[in-house]
């Protein structure tokens, strides 16, 4: 597939979102609170039709070059989350409340960490300055529904004939105004984008590279169009701007640290968004073009993985250690193949080694086979084992979608019955399950003691499930 067929604009998504209309039922401005529980609402729409990427070293990557760039965007306050789906379209979207989303597509176009760290840090301007809600404020208003199936079509790389039409209809209405807007706000998280940026340590020629990418496709796909009747500043505008900031912009203030081997972060990505036979053949091509390239080997051992033909796995991987012995990851993805193929005591006694060696990483911990080896522990019945490093998981990665459910299981083996409730409370309230949420906390609070903090936690968040219930309409 070409790459002009594969790329769509990572600014259109916020281009969509210029028109999507009001979502508030008066002209006030909204508080922050209030963008937050938007936000909120929005991400589980999301999230429900979309595929989340589960990938816990993809995410930690993102997450981990995400918190770098909001430590340098200074007092905020959002809780920033970001958000990895799956999707071939190289995109990212600012959601209100300070939530982002990232698509594998953009992780397996960028050629660095510098490109995709330009990209994020534009988002994360626009959340900072409330670039969303300012233009949401003086829009028409549109439902939530309406609202959540333009960022759905926008972010996954075409939301459908039905999703199209609302956004037809919202541009219709608001054109003259969105255009006004729009520019200012481009250039403004242009330029912040790039302080945050150099603060952070990244190269900021990433942010530039990455526009002269997409703008050498567009020009190759699509006529030209001036840049007075386009809606955003032209993007050679753009990149024009960009470099005679660049000239005046002080050096980095901190050093560039690698998240990683960023090819194999590419590979685990094209694994995720491709289908697995797709994958097999793409990394097959690469091997042959280079029997010594282990990213190759580490991906085409992803896709057998991910197909189910574990023994296959082993032996691809295999392979790839026999050319860098001792690779980390390489060895990780042995290990984690070991178990989904019950294979446990050789699982753990990779997974133990790799968590006794130095990480080159911004991080203490490999993540992945953290949560493997806690696993691993957790099938062997060892529950006290398998809490702790559960739990230094969490630390890292609260926000991963099954680690509430491990450790609501891992609680219930050891009899914490209240524990237990509470993260299963957690888990299917995660999953917008509202019904078995409640279950699990109302059951939670009979084994809780009064006053605890874990007990008041359960009381916060029954409120938060029930809050609207108990207010009568008004007649």
């Amino acid at each position: 597939m070409k790459l002009r067929k594969r790329i769509s604009y990572w600014i259109m998504p916020f281009l969509l979102l210029s028109f999507a209309g009001g979502f508030v039922r008066e002209t006030r401005a909204l508080t922050t609170e209030e963008e937050k529980e938007m936000g909120k609402k929005i991400i589980r729409e999301i999230e429900g039709k979309v595929e989340v990427v589960r990938d816990v070293t993809l995410q930690a990557f993102i997450n981990r070059m995400g918190r770098s760039l909001v430590a340098q965007a200074g007092p905020s306050p959002y809780e920033f989350k970001f958000y990895l789906i799956k999707g071939q379209d190289p995109n990212a979207m600012a959601i209100p409340g300070g939530y982002i989303v990232v698509t594998t597509g953009l992780i397996v176009l960028a050629e660095n960490e510098h490109e995709i760290a330009g990209v994020l840090s534009h988002e994360v301007s626009h959340v900072m300055a409330r670039h969303v809600v300012q233009l949401m404020e003086r829009m028409k208003r549109l439902n939530l529904a309406s609202l959540a199936a333009i960022l759905i079509g926008a972010i996954a790389g075409g939301g459908g004939t039905g999703s199209q039409a609302v956004a037809a209809t919202a541009m219709a209405a608001t054109e003259a105004l969105a255009l006004k807007y729009t520019r200012e706000m481009e250039r403004e998280a242009d330029q912040n984008g790039l302080h945050i940026l150099t603060r952070a340590g990244y190269d900021p020629a990433g942010l530039i590279s990455f526009l002269n990418k997409i703008n050498k496709v567009s020009l190759a796909s699509m006529p030209k169009i001036p840049a007075y009747l386009s809606s955003h500043p032209g993007v050679e505008d753009r990149i024009a701007l960009l470099e005679s900031l660049l000239q005046i912009e002080p050096k980095h203030r901190v050093s560039f640290r690698s998240t990683g081997d960023f090819k194999g972060i590419q590979a685990r990505a094209f694994v995720e968004e491709r289908e697995p036979s797709v994958a097999v053949s793409h990394f097959e091509s690469m091997i042959k073009a280079d029997p010594q390239d282990v990213n190759g080997y580490l991906g085409l051992g992803l896709s057998f993985q991910k197909m189910g033909r574990l023994d296959k796995s082993i032996e691809i991987l295999e392979k790839a250690l026999s050319l860098v012995p001792k690779e980390p990851e390489v060895l990780r993805e042995i290990g984690v193949a070991y178990f989904l193929s019950g294979k446990l005591d050789q699982a753990i006694e990779i997974l133990e080694s790799l968590q006794s060696l130095p990480h080159e990483r911004d991080q203490n911990d490999d993540l992945e086979g953290l949560y493997y080896l806690a696993r691993a522990y957790q099938e062997k019945g060892d529950a006290a084992r398998a809490l702790s490093l559960f739990l230094r998981f969490r630390k890292e990665m609260p926000d991963f979608p099954d680690i509430h459910n491990n450790l609501g299981s891992v609680y219930g083996r050891m009899g914490q019955k209240g524990l237990s409730h509470l993260y299963f409370g957690k888990y299917f309230k995660s999953r917008g399950d509202k019904q078995n949420a409640l279950l699990h906390f109302s059951t939670a609070l009979k084994w809780l003691e009064k006053g605890s903090l874990e007990r008041e936690e359960v009381e916060r968040e029954i409120k938060e499930l029930t809050r609207g219930k108990e207010e009568k309409p008004k007649k």
